[in-house]
């Protein structure tokens, strides 16, 4: 081989080195990019996956309170009407016209009616406040940076 054909040939091959190590070097940086990429879409999805688990807590807290709530309401409501708790409220009797017998003397007292739309008022009353509750709790821990 003659000096000239082994200088081509060294020319050549420093030519196809730095053409693939230019390669390389790009594929090399793409390669990188996506890595970075990755990891910070893997800890957006850790963030993500931890603060849903912080809420499906914060619901099945509040959801209980909710159930334990609403079942002391209604307990409230069988004793008062199997006779075991009264409703105590604040009355007067008017005094009746006329002359009072023993029929005027009955207590004060609630109508069927009446009682069924205090149980309502209350439990409606224990699901905002555990709803409230609930929301003002998952603002703070969910909606503050």
């Amino acid at each position: 081989m003659s000096a000239k054909n082994k200088l081509f040939l060294f020319v050549f091959l420093l030519a196809i080195s730095f053409a693939a190590m230019k390669t390389s070097l790009f594929y090399r940086a793409r390669y990188l990019d996506a890595w970075h990429q990755l990891r910070q879409q893997q800890e957006q999805a850790n963030t993500l996956k931890q603060r849903l688990d912080n809420i499906a807590s914060l619901d099945k807290k509040y959801v209980l309170q909710l159930q334990q709530a609403k079942q002391s309401v209604s307990q409230l409501e069988r004793d008062v009407a199997a006779g075991k708790l009264r409703l105590q409220l604040a009355a007067s009797c008017r005094a009746a016209s006329g002359t009072a017998g023993m029929a005027d003397a009955a207590r004060p007292g609630l109508n069927d009616a009446a009682k069924r739309h205090y149980f309502d008022l209350r439990q409606g009353i224990v699901t905002a406040r555990t709803q409230i509750a609930g929301l003002q709790e998952y603002i703070r821990q969910q909606c503050q940076p």
